[in-house]
């Protein structure tokens, strides 16, 4: 499965060109406009409701939109994707399972999101699972930290 990303230009009212999302597995989801997020879950949507789609592609859909639905939380702190997005990662995990790399972006974000809606213990575990396979990853290890003083505060 490639994370290519066919794009196309449209217009936009500033003059700026603004890319047309047309498949779910947008790579780098930090420049997209909301609207992009849209498109793009939108994309994830029709290959999840595809039932025709393999359960590997189907869990895959479902982590990325979960990651799109997390970008949307950064951006607008709505809490109802924050919630979505946990979801939606707990399902791609659940499904399929990514490489290393892949799965421990997937658990890094759910535990923000989990903390982000108060799911505290939550977001320790998917620290410690990551903790447990990469003892040097700086990003687990600091969200483990931060969890230390939310907890004791």
């Amino acid at each position: 499965m490639g994370t290519a990303l066919a794009v196309a230009a449209i217009s936009v009212a500033s003059g700026e060109q603004l890319r047309r999302i047309n498949f779910c597995f947008e790579e780098t989801l930090a420049p997209l406009r909301l609207s992009q997020l849209e498109q793009g879950i939108g994309h994830c949507d029709r290959v999840i409701g595809n039932r025709a789609t393999a359960e590997q592609r189907r869990g895959a859909a479902y982590a990325q939109r979960g990651l799109m639905r997390a970008r949307q939380w950064s951006i607008l702190n709505v809490t109802e994707y924050a919630v979505q997005g946990i979801s939606d990662i707990t399902e791609g995990l659940r499904l399929h399972t990514p490489v290393l790399e892949r799965k421990h972006q997937l658990l890094l974000t759910r535990a923000q999101l989990y903390i982000a809606t108060g799911q505290i213990r939550q977001a320790g575990n998917d620290y410690t699972t990551i903790l447990n396979e990469d003892p040097a990853n700086i990003e687990a290890k600091s969200g483990r930290s931060r969890i230390g003083a939310l907890e004791s505060s």
